[in-house]
């Protein structure tokens, strides 16, 4: 097997991994290949000596603190994309690598003040279209209905942003 094709079925089999992660993992390899083959060893030898690639896949779990062989079980539906999201927020909060728990809490952190952010911009908004159209909010029942149609369309937007960006974050990309 080559660097290439190592490094294929590495990402492959990484699948369940964040993005970020398995990047990190699979450049190690890389990385290895790559000092080992500068310093003469063939590239195959070096990848052999890595040993069975399950092997090493389950030593890489395991030490972001999941069961490879539990990922493997086929009563877990990996093709719901929000089902894929949430596992693997779970797997990081309760992971044994303390700085992936902490960055995905404060990744989700993040996400909540960018909706309070939003949420300014809707009122902000919302205020200046007040002002434009002060003549028809006179009447009280249209001003209830615009203020009422400016909250509505808020939450969906910030439903939205939160969905799109856990998914980014979190889901899983088939390769």
């Amino acid at each position: 097997m080559n660097k290439d094709q190592f490094v294929e079925l590495l990402n492959k089999k990484l699948f369940y991994l964040v993005d970020n992660e398995r990047e990190k993992e699979v450049n190690k390899y890389i990385s290895a290949i790559d000092n080992y083959v500068n310093m003469g060893q063939d590239e195959a030898f070096v990848i052999n000596n890595f040993g069975n690639i399950d092997d090493l896949v389950t030593a890489i779990y395991l030490s972001h603190g999941l069961d490879y062989k539990k990922l493997l079980d086929k009563s877990y539906d990996d093709s719901n994309y929000d089902k894929g999201a949430f596992k693997n927020f779970i797997s990081l909060l309760t992971s044994k690598n303390n700085k992936a728990s902490r960055n995905a809490i404060f990744y989700v952190v993040y996400i909540f003040l960018l909706v309070i952010l939003l949420k300014v911009f809707f009122i902000f908004v919302r205020d200046i279209g007040s002002q434009i159209f002060a003549d028809m909010f006179k009447n009280k029942s249209f001003d209830k209905y615009y203020t009422l149609g400016f909250e509505i369309a808020y939450y969906l937007v910030a439903i939205m942003v939160f969905v799109f960006m856990f998914k980014k974050k979190f889901g899983n990309k088939k390769q």
